[in-house]
């Protein structure tokens, strides 16, 4: 029944003990759980911005936090002290040593690797060594420097490889310690001779006539393990369903971006969201963005465990792991086989 000309009456006290009484009566909502995130501000944080972009980690009732690493060799600390959560990053020799200490840090997911025909990870040579006939070969790295991220990193075993591919050792060139943002400016100011370059670097530093993409790793080392997801002891242990979501969600970004890249690793037409979320994140034009050579990262977060093995060799043999931690015991695959197995098999969007 409709009552009219009924004008109800309230005082302030009235309104104000009502919503009092109904603000205690409501259901609580419950708060969504925060991971704390180390990202390393390069492509290979791709399946991560997708994610976020897309809504996957609030379809899972996660709120990310990022922290941003020059390298994943410096995250193991933070994540055996759980001020992190996840990390992205190389399997590095202070991963392989901080198990060795019983910290549990594992391996969960595939993050970037490369690809046949596709230079996403290149030895990159200073333009004017290229111009001056000084570089023409792998040879001629002797006697030049040679920049690595960090030291410890699996990555020092392509430089090792590539050097001895052309009957060169590691102490043929004197190798430099420094992150991706003071490379591009040794490289500017001719400080830095030589380098293994990722993107979204590479990119700007080609268009900017700094450099030369001058040979593709995979040439010589095929379908490497760059970077994985790292997991510690909060997701492990403490918050196992919080990581299986948030792998779940993650797992969604990865396929996306898959999705989004034409066979030569570039993003393709349209994925305006993702293009709009780089923009963001990298500080580069669309027409920058689009030019970028990614590296590959598994929909099914397999990790190809054959090029960790490579690399256990070298680090074993370089001195700087012992050896009694194998790489298999580095790692935890049923994060993603579970993401696997809610989302359903993989299959690539028809372009």
């Amino acid at each position: 029944m409709t009552v009219t000309g009924f004008a109800p009456h309230f005082s302030r006290r009235s309104i104000v003990a009502g919503g009092a009484a109904s603000l205690i009566c409501a259901p609580a909502i419950a708060a969504n759980d925060k991971v704390t995130v180390a990202m390393t501000a390069g492509l290979a944080d791709a399946p991560m911005i997708v994610a976020m972009e897309r809504g996957y980690f609030k379809a899972e009732n996660i709120d990310i936090e990022k922290v941003i690493f020059a390298s994943a060799s410096q995250t193991i600390v933070p994540l055996a002290s759980k001020q992190i959560d996840v990390a992205g990053g190389s399997i590095s020799a202070a991963l392989y040593n901080g198990v060795d200490r019983n910290i549990n840090i594992k391996a969960v997911a595939d993050r970037s690797h490369t690809t046949d025909g596709i230079p996403y990870l290149t030895i990159f040579v200073r333009q004017d060594l290229i111009d001056s006939g000084r570089f023409k070969s792998l040879k001629d790295l002797k006697g030049l420097n040679f920049a690595i991220i960090a030291k410890g990193i699996t990555v020092t075993a392509l430089l090792e490889a590539g050097l001895r591919s052309a009957g060169l050792k590691m102490s043929d060139v004197d190798v430099i310690y420094m992150d991706y943002t003071k490379q591009v400016l040794a490289l500017k100011n001719k400080a830095l001779d030589v380098t293994i370059m990722g993107e979204p670097f590479a990119t700007a530093l080609v268009e900017d006539k700094v450099g030369v993409r001058f040979m593709n790793t995979n040439d010589y080392f095929p379908n490497y393990v760059v970077t994985v997801f790292l997991y510690g002891p909060t997701l492990l242990e403490e918050r196992r369903e919080v990581g299986e979501r948030f792998m779940r969600a993650l797992m969604r970004g990865m396929r996306d971006y898959n999705d989004a890249l034409d066979d030569k690793g570039l993003l393709s037409q349209g994925n305006d969201d993702i293009i709009s979320a780089f923009e963001r994140e990298f500080r580069m034009t669309p027409k920058q963005l689009r030019s970028m050579f990614s590296h590959s990262v598994d929909p099914n977060g397999e990790i190809n465990m054959k090029s960790v093995a490579i690399d256990w060799d070298f680090l074993v043999s370089d001195g700087q792991i012992s050896g009694k931690v194998k790489p298999d015991q580095l790692l935890d695959a049923s994060f993603a086989k579970k993401a696997v197995a809610s989302l359903g098999p993989y299959v690539r969007r028809a372009r």
